[in-house]
């Protein structure tokens, strides 16, 4: 499964759905997530764009597609940009803070603001956890996603040598550490605003392999596991 993908709706990716659809096929994935930015990000869609998801099918074959949103969180008490009324009809969430937004604060308030996010019932996936731009209490950040039974994301992008997030691998590589200690379970996301991206891990791939990663723990590997990740309506 690649939940975090994004299509040219959200403004600044590159690829429409259909060809994010036939990546995905190619790539044999079994599920595909549309997870397009929410409005706070200039160029995203609206509320209406994600209220009439209604209107797209959902088979392509052997694949599933799901539709949700990758919500911005807008402020240290982990308030959204999309409003219950939408988040209730999408098939997930994923909540991620973005420079644009919220103006990155301590360590403590970027951790709270992720965790008040993570409470939000709709709220399934809490997306790149790993910019240091944004410094996090990785072990508190941990603690909480297990209580409230919140994926946190390895995210293939933020990995890339390109990005513009900063001290991904290292970063990435304690919420690991933690995520292995507590036994605490993960999923990868591509952020994929390129077809060509979707279903691809490579990255990701290699920094499980460092660490010796259990497999049990990566969500993306069991299908059976897809309903944690998105709303049981779907």
């Amino acid at each position: 499964m690649d939940l975090h993908t994004h299509t040219i709706a959200s403004g600044h990716a590159y690829s429409t759905l259909q060809e994010n659809i036939a990546a995905a096929r190619e790539k044999g994935l079994q599920f595909l997530g549309l997870s397009e930015h929410g409005p706070a990000v200039a160029g995203g869609p609206d509320r209406l764009y994600f209220l009439n998801y209604k209107i797209i099918p959902r088979q392509y074959g052997e694949l599933k597609l799901y539709c949700g949103a990758e919500a911005n969180i807008t402020d240290y008490e982990g308030h959204l940009d999309l409003d219950n009324f939408v988040l209730e009809r999408l098939d997930y969430c994923i909540a991620s803070m973005h420079t644009m937004i919220v103006t990155p604060g301590s360590a403590r308030e970027n951790t709270m603001a992720s965790i008040h996010a993570m409470e939000n019932p709709y709220v399934k996936i809490l997306g790149h956890p790993d910019d240091s731009r944004y410094p996090l209490d990785y072990e508190e950040l941990v603690r909480a996603a297990a209580k409230l039974q919140v994926a946190l994301e390895v995210n293939n992008s933020s990995l890339h040598p390109l990005s513009a997030r900063q001290g991904a691998n290292e970063n990435q590589w304690i919420l690991l550490q933690y995520c292995m200690r507590f036994g605490v379970s993960v999923i990868l996301g591509t952020d994929s605003h390129f077809s060509s991206a979707v279903g691809d891990f490579t990255q990701a791939d290699q920094l499980l392999k460092e660490l010796d990663f259990p497999q049990e723990l990566v969500i993306n590997r069991d299908p059976g596991r897809i309903g944690e990740v998105v709303n049981r309506r779907s």
